[in-house]
């Protein structure tokens, strides 16, 4: 499914922060893009090292800066400059 065929479930808000995300044992940096209750976009220069089907873990900061939250999350589709997730 790309990108154009893909319909979200929930309505996603804009919420443009830096994170850290784990997958296959490896941790990367990366900038959340947009967030909802089912996935979130992550534009990220590793890229490369993800792919559909992927589970990872995203390191979520708060908006307050206190702390962050951690959510497993499956890729469902990779573009150039990163990926969205369904929140498992």
């Amino acid at each position: 499914m790309g990108y154009k065929e893909f319909r979200r479930r929930y309505e996603r808000k804009k919420y443009d922060t830096d994170i850290i995300f784990s997958v296959k044992g490896k941790a990367f940096a990366g900038s959340l893009k947009n967030i909802s209750i089912g996935g979130a976009y992550v534009v990220t220069l590793s890229v490369n090292q993800i792919s559909k089907g992927d589970v990872v873990t995203l390191s979520i900061p708060y908006t307050s800066g206190k702390g962050n939250i951690k959510r497993r999350a499956k890729v469902i589709w990779v573009s150039g400059e990163g990926f969205a997730v369904e929140f498992l």
